[in-house]
């Protein structure tokens, strides 16, 4: 807000130069869409922290959700320049899960891997279902995570682009933490990566109870 203002003050008071003035409207431009992706993650945190945050759970086939997604980011993903592994089993692993928060919950991962790699980086989406359990891989080959950060990257506010936590507001993480445990499954990052990744988090999610 400080830069904001000083910028628009200064176009209003007449101190730049009107061939720079185009460069003081984009540099505004930029700070006020930081401001508002600031905005709305402190409003999705809230939300997700609120003790009357619900979900509404369906039962799903969890592959098959994999799938859709997968499919619906692979342009978005291709054009970034960057390439897919993918495991998904044939069988259905059912789930209990709201559609929506899980799909942010992948959002924020994908946009986080995304936004902190290089071009020709390798993502990785493996599951697999036992012992009540569906474990989701979502990895990379990237850039990877400093060890100090590693340790409190689920944190409220751990900011900054080692930090992988998307938009720089610390937040994209703690939300995403927060959905996995509301579907009562976890989320970590993996001490040790599967060889050829850098990166691994692991997603937890019960299964659907059998009849």
């Amino acid at each position: 807000m400080t830069v904001i203002s000083g910028y628009i003050g200064a176009i209003c008071d007449g101190k730049v130069p009107p061939e720079q003035t185009e460069r003081y409207l984009r540099a505004i431009q930029a700070k006020a869409e930081t401001l508002t992706d600031l905005v709305n993650a402190f409003h999705e945190y809230s939300k997700v922290e609120h003790p009357e945050f619900l979900l509404y759970p369906e039962r799903t086939d969890l592959a098959e959700f994999l799938r859709e997604y997968l499919a619906s980011k692979y342009d978005e993903i291709d054009l970034a320049g960057f390439s897919l592994s993918v495991s998904i089993p044939d069988h259905p692993v059912l789930c209990s899960v709201d559609p929506l928060q899980f799909r942010r919950v992948l959002d924020n991962l994908l946009s986080n891997a995304l936004r902190h790699n290089r071009l020709g980086t390798v993502l990785y989406f493996d599951l697999d279902a036992g012992g009540g359990t569906a474990l989701l891989r979502m990895g990379d080959n990237g850039a990877g995570i400093p060890p100090d950060r590693a340790a409190r990257i689920f944190e409220p506010f751990v900011a900054g682009s080692d930090a992988r936590t998307g938009g720089g507001s610390g937040l994209g993480l703690a939300i995403t933490r927060r959905i996995m445990e509301k579907h009562g499954g976890s989320i970590t990052l993996a001490a040790r990566p599967s060889p050829g990744r850098s990166t691994e988090f692991l997603l937890r999610l019960p299964l659907y109870p059998s009849a």
